[in-house]
Formats: C-alpha cells, structure tokens, sequence
C-alpha cells in the first residue's frame, strides 16, 4: 500500500488551523524508579478553540476537570491546596503563537479574584506554620503575570501540548529546538532537540512528528534538583559530571487542521549509579465518535491563497474596481446610433404547445440533477 506524502501549507512548514470546536484530551503521568512505578496522575481536559478575529492568532479556553494522584483525588493536606489552588486556574484563556507557543494569558484578572476567594476559605481551614508558607508561595505565583506563564509551562500537559510544531522543517524534513522539560517538578532539564516530520501520512491518516533529544545541560544532577540556575561545580573549577538525561516524544497530528491528535512522550535520567528516573507522559484525544474527523480548512487556506494572489509586490491591497475601470478605458467603446435604425428587423419565433405531464418521483430526482448541472 503506498502512503500518500504529506502536503505542506507554505513550502515545508504547517500552520494550525483548528476550527471552533470544543475537544476533550485525556492525560496520565507516570513516575519510575528502576522501572517501577512510584506514582501516576490523570485527568481530563476540555479545550474550546475559538480564532481571533483581530489577529491571525488562535485563542484557546482550557479546563481541567478532576485529578487523580494514583487513582485517588488528592486527601493529603499539601496535595489539596495544590489542587484547589490549580483550580483557580481554570478556565483558562490564552492566546496562542503562529508557531504553536503560548503567547499570552488573557485570563490573568479573573484568576487572581478567584484565587483571593480561595485564599479566604484556605486560611479560615489551615492554621499550621508551613501550609500558610505554602500558601505564600501559591500566592506570589498567581498575583505576578510572568511567574504564572512560568508555572504553567512546567504542567507536563502544556509542556506537551504547546511546543513549536508549526515551523518551517526545510527539505530535510527537521528543525531544532530546545526544551526546558519539568522533570524535577519546578525544576527543569535543558535538551538540544530535533523535530523530524515523516514524509508520508500514518497509516491512520496522520501527521507524524517526532521530537528526540539529550541534555545540554551543564549543571549536575544535584544542582539542578537543588534549585541552582548555573553550572556551580563547573564554575568553581570542580570536575563534577553533568547530568545524563534523554527524551522522546512522538505527535500525531490531524490531517485536517494539524491539531494534536496525540503525544507520547519518554524521558530518562541517570540519578546515580544504581538509579535511573524514567517519566512517561501520555495525551490523547477522546472524539466524540470512532469516525470523528476534524473539520477541514482547505477552503479557507484556498480563499487566502487567492486574496493573496490580489496583492502587489508591496503588499498593499488592490482595488479591484479600479483595475475594472482601468481595463475598461482601454477597450474602444462601441459605435453609439441615435434614433431608429435604418432598417427595421423582424423576428418569428413559432412556438409548439407543449403537453402537460406528470412528474413522477424518479422525474423529481432527475430534475434536481439537471438543476445541479
């Protein structure tokens, strides 16, 4: 069976195009010590795309719906607050890059009232010394625009779901990036990566794209569990080894709009000699049915490439009347003759009576065909 190569928008890149339409994605974290499994974490997330009708920009309303801490919802003191806090989170409103980042959150204000709403029913419940510590630094995050955008990025999910897939891949079919992947929680690992497009549509009639990498990462493992944001060892003239960690995540993309059908993502790391962390993370999309396909862009991406076939090498738009009435005045206007014509023109149409019939049913169809002709 020969696989049908993949068309690109703009010679080898993609653009996203969902419509607007509400989708539900599954996603599950898992946690490994020496391939065993330490923890697990799933939920579901609703996401309604809408487009900006001010910007070529796409803007996203996510929420998460309940979590689940290895099968469980969360009942110890510190995971709660973590919860409720996520929770004021969402819905969430952002606007989305050309590329497939996250450019902006619009939801900031709304946020920041729910969360002081929160806040109140937290501090009349928690008195102890460390959750209101705790609460603090929940608190710092929310208020402050940056550190938000930060926070949001080290959510597995988005870490996933919003990476530079819609780029120029050049004819080698790859590009390079890099990564800074939460593998510490709040701490993150720094990978030189490369995005490698499949040629061909999946036998399941999707865009494939994977993304490999290791880790550039000049601090050790221990300075990077530690919070530090340089290399400290390096720095200070000490032969300390850097971390040893590598990645893999593999896209499935929609034919249709290039959304993300699916990711599924493996990374490893070297702790020390006796221990290797891995981390498996997984989002799918849940249709609506086993048919489901997303609604197609191809009339729209026609209609752009037409109106922008309308355009002068300086970008400014023509007037399209005025070069009607341009090509007009060039063409030399017809002999004009006044009063009646020297000779007058007389035509018979011999008309038949035509018999009246009876349209029957299988009539009625052929007429509709011959309407449509």
């Amino acid at each position: 069976m020969d696989l049908r190569k993949v068309e690109f928008d703009k010679g080898f890149s993609l653009d996203f195009g969902a419509s607007e339409e509400k989708r539900v994605y599954g996603f599950t974290y898992e946690n490994f010590e020496n391939n065993i499994l330490k923890n697990q974490m799933h939920y579901e997330i609703e996401i309604d795309f809408k487009n900006d009708n001010y910007s070529n920009n796409y803007i996203l309303e996510i929420n998460r719906k309940q979590i689940f801490i290895n099968n469980q919802i969360p009942n110890f003191k510190i995971e709660q607050i973590a919860d409720k806090a996520a929770q004021t989170i969402f819905p969430l409103c952002i606007k989305v890059k050309k590329n497939g980042e996250i450019e902006e959150i619009l939801s900031c204000e709304t946020i920041k009232k729910r969360w002081l709403l929160v806040k109140e029913g937290l501090l009349k419940y928690y008195k102890e010394e460390i959750i209101l510590k705790i609460i603090d630094k929940i608190e710092i995050v929310l208020l402050n625009e940056n550190l938000l955008k930060q926070s949001i990025s080290q959510n597995w999910f988005f870490q996933l779901y919003f990476k530079p897939l819609y780029v120029d891949y050049t004819e080698k079919l790859r590009c390079k990036f890099i990564w800074d992947s939460p593998v510490f929680g709040d701490q993150s690992i720094k990978y030189g990566v490369v995005h490698t497009i499949k040629e061909h549509y999946s036998l399941d009639n999707k865009i494939s794209i994977n993304a490999d990498g290791i880790a550039i990462d000049e601090r050790t493992i221990d300075e990077i569990r530690t919070g530090y944001k340089f290399p400290k060892s390096k720095l200070s003239g000490e032969e300390q080894e850097a971390v040893v960690s590598s990645m893999n995540v593999d896209y499935k993309l929609y034919v249709e709009d290039r959304s993300i059908f699916s990711a599924t993502g493996t990374f490893e790391t070297k702790i020390n000699e006796k221990t290797q962390q891995k981390i498996q993370v997984e989002l799918y999309h849940f249709p609506e049915t086993s048919s489901f396909r997303p609604w197609s862009d191809a009339v729209s991406k026609e209609n752009q490439r037409i109106f922008e076939s309308y355009q002068k090498e300086d970008n400014d738009i023509i007037d399209v009347m005025a070069v009607i009435r341009e090509k007009q005045a060039l063409k030399p206007e017809p002999e004009r003759i006044l009063g009646e014509p020297r000779e007058k023109i007389q035509l018979y149409i011999h008309e038949e009576p035509v018999a009246k019939e009876e349209i029957g049913f299988l009539g009625k169809i052929k007429s509709i065909f011959n309407k449509n002709k």
